[in-house]
């Protein structure tokens, strides 16, 4: 019997198939130990049903997402988005604050040396 994969893990072995055009669908297969027809299976099911269609019938899995995330694809978008906007900033030692009065600022996380 094969390993079961969570359904992050088969959405992540999507996307990686989707971003390789390259590869045929039966070398990343047996590169990853997959079987074909399970893996068309997956790629059918994400199709229709999102995150949520992978997640298998007889698992105890329920919500694949916490509760109170929104699960449209522009939320996805704005999400990664703000988190890359937070990479650059720390990249550049800057941090978001809010102020007492609830203002936003952009702090220093190290002061450079003057030397």
């Amino acid at each position: 019997m094969g390993k079961h994969y969570n359904p992050l893990e088969k959405e992540f072995l999507i996307r990686q198939y989707k971003l390789n055009g390259q590869i045929k669908l039966r070398d990343f297969c047996d590169i990853h130990n997959i079987s074909d027809s399970a893996f068309k299976n997956w790629l059918k099911k994400y199709e229709e049903g999102g995150l949520e269609g992978l997640a298998r019938a007889d698992a105890e899995i329920g919500e694949v997402l916490p509760d109170g995330v929104d699960r449209t694809e522009e939320a996805y978008k704005r999400e990664i988005l703000r988190l890359r906007i937070e990479n650059e900033r720390l990249k550049k030692n800057y941090a978001v604050v809010k102020s007492a009065d609830g203002k936003t600022e952009y702090v220093h996380l190290k002061t450079k040396s003057s030397k």
